[in-house]
């Protein structure tokens, strides 16, 4: 009796491993830029029965997210003929998408309208960027939401230390974003940027073009009372350390010295990848006020990962946030001087059938504003709904979408909820605040500064650490499977066809018939392990594309077996020894 006991239990954990294990590997395989059609097929199909395991996401869904459609080929058409935001938005026109304004007459300044009453409490950074190449789109935020501005950009000239856009410098003169930033005492920053291994050669070397280069900045701080100024040079050779370092030591010290009734802020980005920027960050500590961790596009550092700012990567050490910060930190990144920089945009790729592989190999198509998605992908008004997946690695909502000739198409993009687990991570760390790219890629949608205002204001907040959340129950054991996702597919593969064959002949026997059928548990036991196999089967085949019939189809076939079972499994007897 306890034999069989054994048996069954051993066969209904057996199962839940099985299920389970396949799913985490199918979600910890999905940011593989050769993606397989089948894995995602599995992950759909198996979603609702781990929710009852505690291992779906972790982010309420509703009743009928578990579905994604087949999409038609109209929908295909759909996404790729609507206006991408994105373009239009770093291009020309952008008036024409302004939205949720407020204009004050009294005070004669613009705010996105909003029900946020609390200011930012005080020491920490909220800050975001303004393209100069954006218009007035700047006029959709709430700047009670925003610390700092960095108006984008004094592009450097290497040959001279002057600048190379002098319209937009223009623009800086006379543009109304510093008198309303002002109004709600918003520090607003100019960006210097350059970037090239030899624009950084030619213009480092020559320590006349930095004085050319201080004093232009000067003036243009000057003239409108701004309150400093954010150094974005990329692509800096290591062999100009040393001049990198004076250069910002430079900087610091004579605007100190230019502005000595008024305290400027200088402010350093630094790049996703640690490895790109192997610079002193304890001799640069004594000249940065504010270091802006850049925690966006990692698909650039990494083809293989789609998601913009992952959280994690499937490989240890593998580019994501986790990895950055760790990185930098260990090498003396002041934390309280730091903030990390998140995306108000996500991406979009297009993939073509491998028929003989089995999977879609990808590549990246295009940039996606947060308004977009909120506008096509997540399209209330439109026919076509796309239903996002979370993947539990990266933090952030993805979608497939397979079509009829071999193509398909694949997002990946944060949501406020992504957004403030990615917030939290910096807040872990000790990092003063966030940063959001950009100003104006979310047209005034309130969904990310209810998220800041959540985060940013009032005297308590509530922070938990999502890689330790993440390391828990079921993602530790997740990325146990895949590691050895080879061995395990072979090992429960045997397993299941041993237990298959060891009930046929535990069948056979007639007490072990008349044991199954004479307690209730034991019927329990078999119909819950039918319907696993079921369930199994069904999602390895797809067939679960609509989660209430699956369920109820489910039951039905578990239910019926049962009474198969129990009502004639007695009829079929072998001689007793």
């Amino acid at each position: 009796m306890k034999k069989h006991e054994i048996l069954l239990s051993t066969i209904f954990v057996i199962f839940s491993l099985i299920l389970g294990g396949c799913k985490e590997v199918a979600t910890l395989k999905s940011s593989t830029r050769r993606v397989s059609s089948e894995f995602q097929t599995l992950k759909r199909g198996s979603e609702g029965l781990l929710g009852m395991f505690g291992a779906g996401d972790s982010i309420p869904k509703s009743s009928d997210s578990l579905a994604i459609k087949t999409s038609p080929m109209a929908q295909k058409v759909f996404i790729n003929k609507y206006e991408y935001l994105f373009d239009v938005l770093n291009g020309q026109g952008t008036n024409q998408y302004l939205q949720s304004l407020a204009y004050d007459s009294t005070s004669q300044s613009y705010s996105r309208t909003s029900n946020n009453q609390q200011a930012l409490r005080e020491n920490v950074e909220v800050y975001t960027w303004y393209p100069y190449w954006m218009g007035d789109v700047w006029k959709t935020y709430d700047f009670k939401l925003i610390s700092t501005i960095s108006f984008f950009s004094f592009k450097v000239d290497p040959n001279t230390g002057s600048y190379l856009n002098p319209s937009q410098i223009v623009q800086w003169r006379e543009t109304d974003l510093l008198d309303s930033a002002k109004k709600y005492n918003t520090k607003v920053l100019l960006s210097i940027a350059l970037e090239g291994e030899d624009n950084h050669l030619n213009f480092l070397k020559d320590e006349s073009k930095w004085n050319t280069t201080l004093d232009s900045i000067s003036v243009l701080l000057k003239e409108r009372d701004a309150d400093g100024i954010e150094i974005e040079f990329t692509d800096i050779p290591k062999e100009r350390e040393t001049k990198f370092l004076d250069f910002v030591s430079f900087l610091k010290d004579n605007l100190e010295n230019r502005f000595i009734t008024k305290k400027l802020t200088l402010a350093l980005v630094i790049p996703a990848s640690p490895d790109d920027f192997s610079f002193d960050l304890i001799q640069l500590d004594e000249s940065v006020d504010l270091f802006v961790v850049k925690g966006l596009d990692y698909y650039e550092v990494d083809g293989t990962v789609a998601a913009v700012s992952p959280l994690r990567n499937e490989t240890p050490g593998g580019p994501s946030l986790e990895s950055t910060l760790t990185t930098y930190l260990d090498r003396g990144l002041n934390a309280e001087k730091s903030i990390l920089t998140l995306p108000l945009y996500g991406t979009q790729w297009s993939g073509t059938l491998d028929a003989e592989g089995g999977y879609y190999t990808t590549d990246f198509e295009r940039k996606v504003t947060f308004s977009e998605i909120n506008r096509v992908f997540q399209s209330k008004d439109s026919i076509y709904q796309i239903l996002p997946t979370l993947d539990q690695t990266t933090y952030t909502n993805y979608f497939f979408l397979d079509f009829e000739d071999d193509t398909s198409i694949e997002g990946w993009y944060d949501d406020a909820a992504t957004l403030s687990k990615k917030m939290d991570l910096a807040l872990v760390n000790k990092f003063k605040g966030v940063g959001l790219f950009a100003l104006g890629y979310d047209l005034g949608r309130p969904e990310v500064w209810d998220v800041v205002a959540e985060k940013f204001t009032g005297d308590v907040i509530y922070i938990k650490d999502p890689i330790k959340e993440i390391d828990g129950y079921p993602i530790r054991v997740a990325a146990f499977f895949q590691t050895y996702k080879n061995l395990f597919v072979v090992t429960f593969s045997l397993a299941s066809l041993a237990i298959l064959i060891s009930l046929v002949v535990a069948f056979s026997d007639w007490r072990f018939r008349e044991t199954i059928l004479a307690r209730q548990l034991y019927r329990i036991i078999v119909l819950t392990v039918f319907c696993l196999l079921f369930l199994g089967i069904f999602s390895f085949f797809g067939l679960l594309a609509y989660p209430n019939l699956s369920f109820f189809l489910l039951f039905i076939l578990g239910a019926v077996t049962s009474y198969l079972v129990e009502r004639y499994g007695g009829m079929i007897k072998i001689n007793k020894p």
